[in-house]
Parts: structure tokens; C-alpha cells; sequence
């Protein structure tokens, strides 16, 4: 994501301070490079190129999150449930705090997860009713970009405690050492 960060802000300094300005509209047209209509249009093009990237990517991660993540941690934290009620069951007396502590840390997360994805959902819902590119980008980048860090969080924790066995995608740890 701070991909989206940079790149946005590269294209907004491209826009307002080199592509779209007097100055510009001057140099090209003096030259017969550009028109002023074709710059705009420049402009208008470099707004929909992210736009349309982070719409992409926040509706990739709805989907993994939804279809992929959350499933995974409901089964987890089933099994978590499940072992620690036959603890107790077996040995009232046991310490079952860590059990415990770990299914009320994983089900916080998994609620986070559950309303960062329902927020970010609704954001690219309400990105598909602007109609300007240049306002589509804009609202990527203040709403839909911080959305997704939001969702990513409690996501990135949970790829650090839930077992491999339930984690449905390869981690950063299993790309980056055993590839």
C-alpha cells in the first residue's frame, strides 16, 4: 500500500505542478506537442490509472478476506473453543489461561477483520457513485488506501497466530524462506 501513497503523490505533483498548468499549456502548444484539452485528458487518464488499480486491489482483498481469512479463523478458533473446553473438562483444576488468553486475542482480531472489511466494502461501494477520476483518486487515496491498511492489520497479526495448517495463503515467511 504505501505503493498507492507514493504513487498518488507522484501523480498529483506530475499534475499540478508539470502537466496541467499555464506554463504547460504554453510550452506544449507553442510546439504543437500537446493541447490544452490533451493534457487534461493526460491528466484525467493518470487519475483513472490509480483509481482503477486501488479498486482493483481493495476488492481483492474483500474477497480474500471474506472467502479466504475470515473462514480460516472461525475454524481456527473453533478448534481453539474446542481445546479449551476439554481442558476444563478433563482438569477443572488446569491452567487454561493461555488457551484462553489466545481465543480472546484471535476472536478480537477476527472482529476487527470482520468490520475493517465491512468499512472497506462499503467505501467501494460508494467509490462506484463518483463520477470525476480525479475525485475517484482523491477518495482512494483518503478513504479507500486507509481502509485497507485497516483491514490488513488485524490480518497481518492473525498470519502471526494462527496455525500454518489453518492459514489458507502462503505467509511472508514461507515465501521469503522456503521458495
Amino acid at each position: 500500500m504505501c505503493n498507492y501513497i507514493a504513487s498518488y503523490k507522484k501523480i498529483e505533483q506530475l499534475i499540478h505542478n508539470r502537466l496541467v498548468t499555464e506554463k504547460a499549456f504554453k510550452l506544449f502548444g507553442d510546439f504543437g506537442v500537446y493541447t490544452k484539452e490533451e493534457l487534461v485528458a493526460r491528466a484525467e487518464i493518470e487519475y483513472e490509472s490509480y483509481a482503477k488499480s486501488v479498486n482493483i486491489e481493495a476488492k481483492s482483498m474483500i474477497n480474500i478476506a471474506g472467502k479466504q481469512l475470515i473462514p480460516a479463523v472461525v475454524r481456527y478458533t473453533t478448534v481453539l473453543a474446542q481445546s479449551l473446553s476439554a481442558v476444563k473438562t478433563a482438569c477443572p483444576e488446569a491452567d487454561n489461561s493461555v488457551q484462553t488468553e489466545l481465543l480472546i486475542e484471535v476472536s478480537d482480531l477476527l472482529s476487527d477483520m470482520k468490520v475493517a472489511r465491512a468499512k472497506l466494502e462499503d467505501l467501494v461501494e460508494e467509490y462506484q457513485h463518483i463520477e470525476s477520476m480525479e475525485k475517484r483518486a482523491h477518495f482512494c487515496y483518503d478513504e479507500i488506501i486507509p481502509a485497507m491498511q485497516a483491514l490488513r492489520s488485524p490480518a497481518d497479526q492473525l498470519e502471526m497466530i494462527v496455525d500454518k495448517e489453518y492459514w489458507p495463503i502462503p505467509s511472508y515467511g514461507d515465501m521469503i524462506f522456503e521458495v
